[in-house]
């Protein structure tokens, strides 16, 4: 009776090359996070071009709108190796070729929701109606209450002490 050496399937290198190369070309095409600062939206139409000086008003409406995040590319390289890993358990030649990269790409996609999803955050459109008639909308990471005296500095507000 002859012994046999039990058939080993050899991973193939191009498999992991392929993982390797769309994790690269993912962290690579990232464009970085918007900042979370106190923007400005349209101005309406009441409002008067921007004054000289600080200007003066109070906060008429405060609306908060949920925001769901930015990826930074962390989820998506993350999820792209962990789907490639499962894709390349999958079939055998070149169908496991064509599973690792299928996985490494619905990994990455997951991997990217998921983390938008966790860096959720509340944004709150503020209304100002200023003291010369004006009124300007602000997207701010904050909540002011109705009636705050604020101030307006550059393109920035702040409540007035």
């Amino acid at each position: 009776m002859s012994a046999s050496k039990p058939h080993t399937a050899r991973r193939s290198p191009l498999s992991l090359r392929a993982l390797a190369t769309l994790a690269t070309l993912t962290a690579i095409s990232l464009s970085p996070a918007a900042s979370f600062a106190a923007t400005p939206a349209a101005p309406t139409a009441a409002s008067a071009p921007a004054q000289q000086g600080n200007k003066h008003g109070r906060v008429e409406q405060v609306q908060a709108t949920e925001v769901q995040g930015h990826g930074s590319g962390a989820g998506m390289v993350a999820g792209a190796v962990v789907g490639g890993l499962l894709g390349n358990r999958v079939g055998k030649g070149s169908g496991n070729a064509l599973a690792t990269v299928g996985g490494a790409v619905a990994g990455g996609y997951a991997g990217n929701e998921i983390e938008k999803s966790a860096k959720k955050h509340v944004v709150y459109n503020t209304t100002v109606k200023f003291d010369d008639g004006s009124t300007q909308t602000y997207h701010l990471p904050t909540s002011y209450a109705l009636g705050t005296r604020v101030e307006l500095r550059g393109k920035r507000i702040y409540p007035v002490k």
